[in-house]
């Protein structure tokens, strides 16, 4: 930096600093002002919003605790006669109200009188047969008094009746039945989606009465990965202290640990309970920052007055400089030049000739110096072609690394190792040859972490995967040191090359794996085995009771006809009879076609889960093995994709196979091509054909999901390859059917292009009877 500019600068700050003063001095007042009435705005919109919530909530706790009151709601706990009577009744109450996801009628044992489902925009009736007197939400929803609600806020894990889907959260409030005033005999319960119910405050923040986050969670600094840590920063309880257990009845603007202030809401369902969550929204502070660009702009125009009125005097300073500068630099430049003693003769003030005398002596200290510089350097030449000789025939690679993390030394045992030339390594960072830590993989250390604070020197050996030349991952082990080279501190790496001895127990590991998975299969088969045989007594019971049922209608029909055209139309079960005389016959058949096809999907559930006793193969029906999988995974494809066929080529060629382990093919590629579809408007297609000109018979399922990448296509059936790790994927299913239609003498071929989709087609061997 030139003189002109030493004096530029220390001209114009003298200048600007009682101008900073002045500003420091009024900010903070105008600050807390601004501050101040940012508040008054934020808490005035957020009472308008607590008084609508408020307002919604006695609607819903009143609309509640009527229906508890249905002469209706006693008749079905006591006889389950009555349950399409209060079915209806609270479907025509509720079912436009888009926020109530369901309603469910217990009696006082906990058992679910009546279960009603939304599904799309309507209520489905959806009774379980689990009990429920032992949770703890059904005891405090029994336990409280008359005209009292209960809420309880849950997401899918902490459902006490599993009815919440995915990422979404609900509102369950219950209240209890009396009949006489003295003794409850049941409990209503109301779920409420909290998405609907807080539609207007989605980018406000959500926080249940334990301080944890719903929504916007923005914790205090960095929020790197879900852990321990990074719960405690998304509790609002720690962000904002004065929430916990604050008994308030309006908004209350608090004041975060980072500053920041949130205008928080209440949602009270029982004046004398705390609030079930709280809602917050931040404070608008847009008045202060357009107030703060003003006054930077101010701030900036006297700066640049000052600027060019103190440029032009620095300038004529620094002209009357230059003259000494060429003079000083010429003298300098032929010391160091010619190494020579230069003799300085200046005229002029004391202070000059002080410098030239000065600069005269350092000429002649510089010029001993250089001397004994070169006697030096020809010590160090020879120091290090002795030590080039012995690190060159070391087998273990050598390294050097300065205090800046670059490579200052690489012998030919590491360009062996890693690839790298000497010329290549030389100067570069050396953690660029470390691989970083791979999600799932725990640290093998940190090289540095014995560092000895005092002095430096540490001593230490890890393992660590490398990366070569080539991309591809080395296994070493690294033997860490450090010395002093010319005063400079520098660690040694000692590397040894241990890829072959971690691919062997690598090897052991995947082996080992294989075997936790074939078990886990076996248990899960003999569970699936028990559930299916515990549906399918029910679901007889059904399909036998239903052609009683079906005659018992068609013999009161005559009777119930001549009752209606002599008194005219009457209810039955709430429903009117003109209406229920042309329906309830088409309600029996759907009920018979529900259960026979529950029957036939206990079936193929039994038929899949059944253990393996050899592996005897017979001739097997491939489209009755797909049509099987299809059945068994209908949940998954009805909820991937609203456009699925499937077609069968007719007259197929039985296959020589083992039908279950067909049958579990069908069912990963199935399960694939659902995950694989991120839009329900994109197609999913499985066909069976027979190829002529192989003689064997094809599956194909084809989907238009977001596809495979080149680089994958060739790694999806290896062992433990995933790309849905975070999901929960394993990497068996692709590399456990390909072997099972290697086992089949077949083939399973991949389509595939990013972005419009994956078909994959399995080729297997026609079995023709001789």
């Amino acid at each position: 930096m030139k003189i002109r500019s030493f004096i530029f600068l220390g001209v114009t700050i003298l200048g600007l600093f009682p101008l900073f003063i002045m500003v420091a001095l009024n900010w903070p007042a105008v600050i807390s002002r601004l501050e101040y009435a940012a508040e008054l705005e934020t808490q005035a919109r957020s009472n308008v919003g607590f008084t609508h919530l408020n307002a919604r909530i006695r609607c819903l706790k009143k609309s509640l605790i009527r229906s508890a009151t249905l002469p209706s709601a006693f008749a079905a706990i006591h006889d389950s006669k009555h349950v399409e009577s209060v079915a209806t009744i609270l479907k025509r109450w509720f079912e436009d109200d888009e926020q109530i996801h369901g309603l469910l009628l217990f009696d006082a044992n906990g058992k679910e009188v009546v279960g009603l489902q939304r599904r799309e925009k309507e209520f489905v009736q959806v009774t379980s047969a689990t009990i429920h007197q032992e949770h703890d939400f059904f005891k405090k929803s029994a336990s409280i008094l008359e005209n009292q609600v209960f809420v309880n806020l849950v997401d899918q894990k902490s459902d006490p009746f599993r009815k919440t889907g995915t990422n979404k959260y609900e509102l369950l409030m219950s209240t209890p039945v009396f009949e006489n005033g003295i003794h409850p005999i049941g409990v209503l319960m109301m779920r409420i989606d909290m998405s609907q119910f807080l539609d207007n405050f989605k980018d406000s923040y959500w926080v249940t009465s334990d301080g944890s986050y719903l929504r916007n969670c923005n914790p205090i600094g960095s929020l790197a990965a879900i852990d321990k840590i990074a719960q405690e920063e998304c509790n609002a309880f720690v962000e904002f202290p004065g929430l916990n257990g604050v008994q308030v009845d309006n908004p209350v603007i608090l004041e975060a640990q980072n500053k920041e202030k949130i205008a928080w809401m209440p949602l009270v369902f029982n004046e004398e309970h705390q609030a079930a969550m709280w809602v917050g929204s931040k404070v608008d502070e847009s008045a202060l920052e357009k107030w703060k660009i003003r006054l930077t702009i101010n701030v900036a125009m006297i700066i640049c007055v000052m600027a060019a009125l103190v440029f032009f005097a620095a300038t004529w300073i620094a002209a009357r400089i230059e003259y000494i500068q060429k003079e000083l630099l010429l003298g300098v430049d032929n010391i160091l030049t010619n190494e020579k003693i230069t003799v300085f003769q200046w005229k002029g003030p004391e202070e000059i000739k002080n410098l030239a005398k000065d600069l005269t002596a350092l000429s002649k200290r510089y010029t001993d110096t250089c001397e004994a510089r070169l006697l030096a350097e020809s010590s160090l030449r020879e120091s290090e072609d002795k030590f080039r000789n012995l690190t060159a025939s070391a087998l273990d690679g050598i390294v050097l690394m300065d205090r800046e993390g670059n490579i200052t030394y690489w012998n030919e045992a590491a360009s062996t190792i890693f690839g790298f030339s000497s010329e290549e390594a030389l100067g570069n960072p050396i953690h660029s040859l470390i691989v970083p830590r791979r999600e799932g993989e725990e640290s093998t250390g940190d090289p540095l972490q014995s560092v000895d604070e005092t002095s430096g020197h540490f001593s230490q050996t890890v393992e660590f995967v490398g990366l070569n030349k080539k991309g591809k991952d080395v296994f070493v082990e690294l033997s860490l040191s450090s010395t002093s080279i010319k005063g400079q501190w520098h660690a040694i790496w000692i590397v040894r090359d241990i890829t072959e001895r971690k691919r062997s127990e690598e090897e052991s590991r995947i082996q080992q794996q294989h075997l936790l998975h074939a078990d886990k299969m076996i248990s899960l088969g003999l569970l699936v085995s028990g559930v299916a045989h515990e549906i399918n007594n029910p679901n007889s019971i059904a399909l036998l009771n239903l052609p009683i049922l079906t005659r018992s209608w068609e013999s009161v029909k005559p009777i119930l006809d001549e009752f209606y055209e002599e008194n005219g139309d009457f209810t039955v079960g709430g429903i009117e009879y003109s209406t229920m005389r042309q329906e309830l016959k088409r309600i029996f058949v759907e009920l018979e076609e529900s259960a026979i096809r529950i029957k036939q999907i206990v079936v193929d559930l039994k038929d899949y889960a059944r253990q393996e006793t050899s592996g005897q193969m017979s001739p097997v029906d491939i489209s009755e093995v797909v049509k099987s999988g299809v059945r068994l995974t209908a949940n998954s494809i009805h909820k991937a994709t609203n456009s699925f066929s499937s077609r069968y080529s007719p007259n197929l060629p039985k296959v020589i196979g083992n039908r279950q382990r067909l049958t579990q093919v069908i069912i990963n590629l199935i399960q694939n091509s659902c995950e694989a579809i991120n839009k329900s408007d994109l197609s999913l297609t499985i066909t069976t054909r027979y190829n002529v000109e192989r003689d064997g018979v094809e599956i194909s399922i084809k989907d238009e999901g977001v596809g495979i990448e080149p680089d994958y296509i060739n790694q999806v059936t290896d062992p433990f390859f995933t790309t849905k790790r975070t999901m929960g994927g394993t990497g068996l299913g692709l590399s456990v059917s390909s072997g099972i239609v290697k086992e089949h003498n077949g083939m399973m071929v991949f389509n595939s292009e990013p972005g419009k989709g994956t078909e994959v087609v399995i080729l297997l061997p026609a079995y023709h009877k001789s």
